[in-house]
């Protein structure tokens, strides 16, 4: 469940135009991107005199030189927001040939497409904010063009931090991130595609142990699925639980837990995470920006903002029911030299997307560089009953209900056609207070 691919790259100046042009058909742009610069800006970049800004349409405004034209600075403003350029942002910064640049805006991404072409693109809440410096005279695009962000940055009241030396702004390109196992994939990574990170078609194969064999049901009555319930498996180190609470009313809450271990690399700005017994190279990576003693933001792989927790202390944007299932922190064994952060070290409680969903996150760092990973999604919805069967249906529509079609001690299988998950009841003692 770790990364979504949006099925389109931009590669180079043409397209990279043609995508902001197209989404400025539908939506003005309130702020004029040639006010994110001025001449004296863009002639300390290309190193020649250079022509006024010049509005091609309302999101991208070019600054020409004067004698070569073919050398120019290019400012792109996107302030529609849309779904479809988040994920294309996201999977920009695991390019291979990408450059992660930390401490600016809510994350910022380089490409050097060649030696004369280099572009860097910042979001800012729900804009974004494209420099592209062509040009076949000056050297060193890639830092000039990361000026040039920063300082459309600080024109369009984006945040920054200290700026980082050159070393400090790259990282060893890592192949797409790996994937944990779908539920009843049978298979143990793969890429997911632009669907939910968990929908209730993700279900897990019936255990072959079963002493008992579950039998058809004729008919269910629904109101015998009012309780907790829990499925479980493991594929290797990586753990998936799921919490299923269906209230007097018939509501429903589905919440599943993935819990992985591996080593990270957090340093300078600069994160990434490579999961355990894996191929080597298979990882997440971002940037993060420290906020407060107790508190710190990332972008990239997992955009969250995230909060210290105490030794003892809970989490609250889980169930408490599925915290207690969790596995106790291993301890992972580091081959390589790692370097992480110590204000990072601890146990962290945050919110916010991976792989293009939301979920709720906890992450446990230790000085050694070993890390152990939580993702909870959660799911809602009703029950509803048809041909005497009861079928679980999600609020969200594009979901697929599932079935009810067998019961056994204690508990109860769903099915969606495909696959079957068998459900057991949550022990008493430990469900307490529940609320959806």
């Amino acid at each position: 469940m770790f990364s979504r691919v949006l099925p389109y790259t931009l590669l180079g100046l043409a397209p990279l135009l043609l995508s902001c042009s197209e989404s400025s058909g539908l939506f003005g742009s309130k702020t004029s991107p040639c006010s994110l610069m001025t001449i004296a800006d863009t002639e300390r970049a290309l190193g020649e005199p250079v022509q006024d800004g010049t509005l091609t349409d309302s999101t991208t405004c070019i600054f020409k030189a004067r004698r070569h034209e073919g050398n120019a600075v290019t400012v792109q403003l996107d302030e529609a927001p849309g779904k479809d350029r988040r994920t294309w942002f996201n999977k920009e910064r695991l390019r291979r040939d990408s450059h992660l640049i930390p401490g600016l805006a809510d994350g910022a991404v380089r490409v050097d497409s060649s030696p004369t072409l280099s572009r860097l693109t910042f979001m800012h809440k729900d804009a974004f904010v494209t420099v592209i410096i062509s040009s076949t005279r000056q050297n060193q695009l890639g830092e000039s063009v990361t000026q040039l962000g920063r300082t459309a940055a600080t024109r369009y009241g984006a945040s920054l931090t200290a700026t980082l030396p050159p070393s400090a702004t790259t990282i060893a390109p890592t192949s797409a991130p790996s994937s944990p196992p779908m539920t009843g994939r049978g298979t143990h990574t793969e890429t997911i595609a632009s669907s939910a990170p968990v929908m209730l078609t993700h279900t897990l194969p019936v255990p072959s142990d079963i002493q008992t064999g579950p039998q058809k049901a004729a008919s269910f009555d629904a109101t015998n699925l009012v309780g907790a319930w829990h499925a479980h498996v493991a594929h290797g180190t990586t753990q998936h639980d799921m919490l299923l609470i269906v209230q007097p009313d018939l509501k429903w809450s589905l919440s599943s837990m993935m819990q992985f271990d591996g080593i990270l690399n957090a340093e300078a700005g600069l994160w990434s995470l490579e999961r355990a017994n894996t191929f080597k190279g298979l990882g997440w990576k971002g940037t993060y920006r420290k906020t407060t003693p107790n508190s710190f933001a990332s972008t990239g792989s997992v955009q969250a903002t995230w909060t210290r927790l105490s030794d003892e202390q809970h989490p609250t944007r889980i169930p408490a029911d599925l915290w207690k299932l969790r596995r106790e922190a291993t301890s992972v064994p580091v081959f390589q030299l790692k370097t992480v952060d110590p204000d990072l070290v601890g146990q962290w409680e945050g919110s916010g997307t991976y792989a293009g969903g939301s979920a709720a996150f906890i992450w446990a760092i230790k000085p050694s560089a070993a890390t152990d990973l939580l993702i909870v999604d959660t799911l809602r919805g009703t029950i509803r009953t048809k041909d005497g069967l009861p079928q679980l249906q999600p609020t969200q529509k594009q979901q697929q209900r599932v079935s009810v079609v067998a019961f056994h001690d204690r508990g109860f299988t769903t099915t969606d056609g495909k696959t079957k998950l068998r459900w057991t009841q949550f022990p008493s003692e430990q469900t307490g207070n529940r609320q959806l």
